[in-house]
């Protein structure tokens, strides 16, 4: 059985995959872009809900599996702060 690939590999095949997903300012150009940005958004929220649903073992009696749980809950606040100082950033609440 071929080994897994690694976090960079995954992460450079993604971007392969997907694409660029910054705008660029020509019409045709933006068009690509935004589908590639709504297939990037789908690939994240299927890999946030695999994190979610890692949380849910933090309080599990296992050592194993509360360890896996409080990892995936550090991430989340991780990424929540990283999403309050994005829109901080941008001074926006929604659109």
């Amino acid at each position: 059985m071929p080994d897994k690939l690694t976090s960079k590999e995954i992460i450079k095949l993604l971007g392969n995959m997907i694409g660029h997903t910054d705008a660029y300012g020509d019409s045709a150009t933006d068009k690509k872009i935004l589908e590639n940005l709504k297939t990037l958004i789908d690939v994240t929220n299927w890999c946030l809900d695999g994190v979610k649903r890692a949380s849910q073992t933090l309080h599990n009696t296992e050592y194993s599996m509360r360890m896996i749980g409080a990892t995936a809950m550090e991430a989340l606040y991780d990424w929540a702060d990283w999403i309050e100082e994005a829109k901080e950033e941008n001074n926006h609440d929604k659109p």
